[in-house]
């Protein structure tokens, strides 16, 4: 049985990304919940930056919603305080435009990208790899 433990949390860290009863999750710890089929909400660990958000939206939406890279993900909730978890730095994401969106926050954050900025899920993606970056000698 712990073989058998272990080898999914191997393919978990090989995949990037895994998705558990808690959520979407990282490699790198960043946890992803889906609010609604539209949007998705981002909870970076604390002490992160921006970059933990947008690696967190789009390894989701290209591993568990099977965006291609070409895909835009958007910002529909500025950074605060999370809606399907306690954690007080989220953001909110989706692959529609804000205004084609139900049930996203659409609050303005205090810092962070605001709702409307958005990237190719590839970019975003290529934010984990700047995460990573920061913790190599």
């Amino acid at each position: 049985m712990k073989r058998w433990g272990l080898g999914l949390a191997l393919s978990c860290v090989a995949l990037a990304g895994c998705l558990s009863s808690e959520g979407f999750v990282t490699s790198s710890g960043v946890r992803v919940n889906p609010v609604n089929a539209d949007v998705f909400e981002v909870a970076a660990r604390p002490g992160q930056g921006v970059s933990d958000f947008w690696c967190g939206a789009g390894d989701y939406a290209w591993r568990a919603l099977g965006a291609a890279d070409n895909e835009r993900v958007y910002v529909v909730g500025g950074a605060g305080p999370g809606v399907t978890s306690d954690s007080k730095d989220t953001m909110q994401f989706s692959l529609k435009q804000p205004g084609d969106v139900q049930g996203a926050t659409g609050r303005q954050g205090k810092w962070g990208p605001h709702v409307g900025r958005n990237y190719f899920v590839g970019d975003a993606r290529h934010q984990c790899n700047q995460m990573f970056r920061r913790f190599l000698p």
